[in-house]
């Protein structure tokens, strides 16, 4: 079945010069002095706090429970936010940014929790063996036991792939579907199709390994290279009755490498009359003409300066330009060093930190040229793990400007209106969670924080720490003044119209 035209939600141009926000009693956090420094056009207004452990079993201190639950990514309905967790998600109501109010905690242990929305449904990514399909309150990881799975041919309970949850009553949260994948869902991109009454989601995997037990978690992982972007269409009228529809493949690189790009870790997606998506993955980036949602139709793949794994693409909301980045060091080691530092263990066959660890690509959208690239200005120290992760653009008729967080570099605004000398606007670069002490004179270096993600979103940066909570700022400079574009929802992943 093919896509026809869309139709889109309404669109509010604003001015925003310095919005006056409230503050709410309490608001504004204690700990943000002295150890969460910031520029001073950048305005810390509210928060909604839930600890997160990233540290996983066994327990290493009070407290602690033997399974990770940090924050992850975040979504946007109206003045709704939808922040996933590895232990389940939380909804907030932010309509008074500055005093956020958790509607609800859904447990449901399974990492990494990746989520979206699309009015009262959220899809939240399972990205590694479960023993069911159903969620838990404890941590339930690992394959079937074979008594489950025995006499054949009794179907086994494992999953790994996209929950489906109703949200429409909060006091009664209902999982609706368990879609099971190839390689189960380490992140996935909703593609809205409101004239079809459906959702499309874009599955990115987890791994592409072969499966020891092949077609418990969906149908088969064919190992490396994968080579493929499932397709799950969820009915809006019957959401339980989801399922994988079609996939398409990520193509290949350009000769004389002309290998396959194997996975995307992100898939990047704009609508509108642009209809393009990227797929930000290993070894290079693959963007599609998406006119028709069901088959997307492979335009080029390109790459960055010694970049062979891809973590993230995103589009300027006039698809002229293509943001690229990685995680080197999976995200768990500090590669935001002072250039030339001593690394280890190497990284893109480098033994010492490079700029181009710390680095956003931008490539022209139409073609994949190369057209410039912002650097991290501010060297991390070796106990501060640190990519530049999660990101998205401000949807601002005049400008590009870019919103990224970034591990313990915490968040910061770019422009890179001209590409060719980005800037950095504003930022906010929070302490070492775990230096040395004297305690702990050598100090567990690389412990995991910071920001898994941070997003603009109708005049605010949302910013989702993994071991803190939700954090809401405020910004004050010219590149944000003047009219800007209001969104009734936001899937960082998906500019869902364009500009």
């Amino acid at each position: 079945m093919k896509s026809g035209k869309r139709t889109y939600l309404t669109l509010i141009v604003a001015v925003v010069i310095g919005l006056a926000v409230p503050t709410g009693a309490g608001a504004v956090p204690p700990d943000d002095t002295p150890d969460r420094p910031h520029s001073q056009n950048m305005h810390l207004i509210g928060s909604s706090l839930r600890a997160g452990a990233v540290t996983g079993p066994p327990p290493v201190g009070p407290g602690d429970v033997p399974w990770d639950t940090r924050n992850t990514d975040l979504a946007f309905w109206g003045d709704t936010v939808i922040q996933g967790r590895y232990d389940g998600f939380r909804v907030i109501d932010a309509q008074e940014p500055g005093d956020p109010v958790e509607l609800a905690f859904f447990t449901c242990v399974s990492p990494q929790g990746d989520v979206g929305v699309y009015g009262n449904l959220v899809f939240r990514s399972v990205d590694s063996p479960q023993r069911t399909d159903q969620c838990a309150q404890e941590a339930q990881s690992g394959n079937p036991a074979d008594a489950d799975c025995a006499p054949v041919p009794a179907p086994c309970t494992g999953f790994e792939g996209i929950q489906i949850f109703d949200i429409a009553d909060l006091n009664n949260i209902q999982l609706v579907a368990s879609v099971p994948l190839d390689c189960g869902s380490h992140t996935h991109t909703v593609v809205p199709d409101p004239e079809g009454e459906r959702v499309l989601i874009y599955n990115s995997v987890s791994g592409a390994g072969l499966q020891a037990n092949p077609g418990k978690y969906g149908n088969q992982c064919p190992g490396t290279p994968f080579n493929r972007e499932d397709i799950v269409e969820v009915p809006l009228a019957d959401p339980a009755s989801a399922s994988v529809i079609g996939s398409f493949s990520l193509g290949q690189m350009p000769a004389p490498d002309g290998r396959l790009i194997n996975t995307c870790h992100d898939m990047g997606v704009i609508l509108g009359s642009v209809n393009r998506a990227a797929c930000a993955g290993n070894p290079g980036v693959s963007v599609f003409d998406i006119s028709d949602l069901e088959n997307p139709a492979f335009l080029y793949a390109t790459t960055s300066p010694t970049v062979t794994n891809f973590h993230s693409a995103a589009w300027s909301w006039d698809g002229s330009v293509l943001v690229l980045g990685w995680e080197p060091g999976g995200g768990t080691q500090p590669r935001c060093l002072e250039t030339g530092t001593p690394i280890s263990p190497p990284t893109a066959g480098s033994s010492v930190q490079t700029d181009e660890m710390k680095t956003i690509f931008f490539h022209d959208g139409a073609t994949g040229k190369l057209i410039g690239r912002h650097v991290l200005p501010r060297p991390q120290s070796v106990y501060e793990n640190c990519t530049i992760h999660n990101y998205n653009i401000v949807p601002h008729p005049t400008r590009n400007l870019l919103v990224h967080g970034s591990y313990q570099s915490g968040t910061a605004l770019v422009d890179f209106t001209d590409p060719a000398n980005a800037y950095e606007v504003a930022w906010m670069d929070p302490d070492p969670l775990d230096p040395p002490s004297e305690t702990s004179p050598g100090g567990r270096t690389n412990f995991r924080g910071g920001d898994w993600s941070s997003y603009w979103y109708n005049g605010f940066i949302y910013e989702s720490d993994t071991r803190r909570g939700l954090y809401i700022w405020r910004v004050s400079a010219p590149e944000v003044r003047g009219p800007v574009v209001m969104l009734d929802h936001l899937n960082p992943q998906t500019n869902h119209l364009s500009l």
